[in-house]
C-alpha cells in the first residue's frame, strides 16, 4: 500500500471529533510491535498503544472511554495461550483484526466464528503489507455508503450486521421500490447489495433500473440468491451487476467481495482525480 505522501491523506484518518484514531496493537515480539508501530503511525497517521501481554491489554482498554478505533493482535501472547486476547477484545465490542503466525485450517475456523474483522499471518514477506492494508481497509470502510434490499427482514438484518462490523454506513430496504427511494435519498450510495426474489421487482429488475443512471464506476451491484439456478448469476451480470453471491456463503468470502468492489471504485475515484489534475496542469499544444 502506498505510504501517505501529505497531511491531506492524514486528515481522513481522523475521529468524527478531529482527533487521530486509535489503534491498540497487541503482541510479544518487540521487532513485530516496533515495526508495526512505526507503519501504522507513518503510513496512516493514527496514534498506536502498543501492549505485549493480555494484562497489558486489560489496562489499556479497562476504559469504556478508551477510544479505539481498532485492535490487532496476536493469537498467542504469554499470558493468552488460548486466543484470551482476541476473546477480551471482542468481550468488551473491540473490533479485531488478528496477525498471528500460527495458522490451519481449525485455527481459521475459529478465528471466523469469533467474527474479527480480518486476519493476516506472519509467514509471508507481504505480512506487514497486508496488515497495514486491513486495517487501512476498515478506516477507509466509514467512507462509504452500502444499500442492503432484501424483503426478508432476518435475511437483511445478517447482512446489514455484516457489514456495520467492517464499519460501512449501512441503509436498509425492504423492496424494489424502496431502494429506489433509498438510492434517491442517499446520493452517496457507492454499492448496492440484491436479494433476487423480492414481491415488487426482483433484483434482476432492479439492476436493470439502477444501470438506466448509474454506471459501474459509479455504483457496484452484487445480486444475491438462495437459487440453484446456474444461469441466475449470469443473468445478473447481463442486467449489469458488478459480482454475484449464491447463499449460502461463508462469512469471509462475502468480505472478500465487498472488498473488492469497495477497491475497484477506490480505484477508479483515484483514476479520475488524476486524469482532472492531468487535465488541469496540461498545457494546449
Amino acid at each position: 500500500m502506498p505510504r501517505a505522501s501529505n497531511e491531506l491523506e492524514m486528515q481522513a484518518n481522523r475521529s468524527t471529533t478531529g482527533e487521530r484514531l486509535r489503534v491498540l496493537l497487541v503482541e510479544d515480539s518487540r521487532m513485530f510491535t516496533s515495526a508495526l508501530k512505526f507503519r501504522f503511525e507513518t503510513d496512516l497517521g493514527v496514534d498506536v498503544v502498543t501492549c505485549s501481554s493480555l494484562a497489558e491489554m486489560r489496562h489499556a482498554a479497562s476504559d469504556a472511554d478508551h477510544g479505539f478505533f481498532v485492535a490487532v493482535t496476536d493469537l498467542n501472547l504469554p499470558d493468552s495461550p488460548h486466543c484470551e486476547a482476541l476473546d477480551y477484545a471482542l468481550d468488551i465490542d473491540l473490533p479485531t483484526i488478528v496477525f498471528t503466525g500460527k495458522f490451519d485450517f481449525n485455527t481459521r475456523a475459529s478465528i471466523l466464528k469469533k467474527n474479527v474483522l480480518d486476519y493476516v499471518i506472519k509467514d509471508t514477506d507481504r505480512a506487514f503489507d497486508e496488515i497495514v492494508t486491513a486495517v487501512q481497509r476498515i478506516i477507509s470502510n466509514r467512507d462509504y455508503r452500502i444499500l442492503v434490499v432484501d424483503d426478508t427482514k432476518t435475511q437483511r438484518s445478517i447482512l446489514s450486521a455484516m457489514l456495520r462490523a467492517q464499519k460501512f454506513e449501512v441503509v436498509e430496504a425492504a423492496s424494489g421500490q424502496q431502494a429506489l427511494q433509498a438510492i434517491a435519498q442517499n446520493p452517496d450510495i457507492k454499492l448496492v447489495l440484491t436479494d433476487y426474489h423480492m414481491g415488487d421487482m426482483d433484483g434482476y429488475q432492479l439492476t436493470r433500473k439502477l444501470r438506466r443512471d448509474y454506471t459501474d464506476d459509479m455504483l457496484r451491484i452484487i445480486g444475491i440468491s438462495n437459487s440453484n439456478d446456474p444461469e441466475l448469476s449470469a443473468s445478473f451480470l447481463k442486467a449489469g451487476a458488478s459480482d454475484f453471491l449464491y447463499r449460502p456463503f461463508v462469512q469471509e468470502e462475502f468480505q472478500c467481495r465487498i472488498a473488492q468492489n469497495i477497491g475497484i471504485l477506490m480505484k477508479m475515484e483515484a483514476l479520475k482525480k488524476a486524469a482532472a489534475r492531468y487535465s488541469a496542469v496540461a498545457v494546449p499544444a
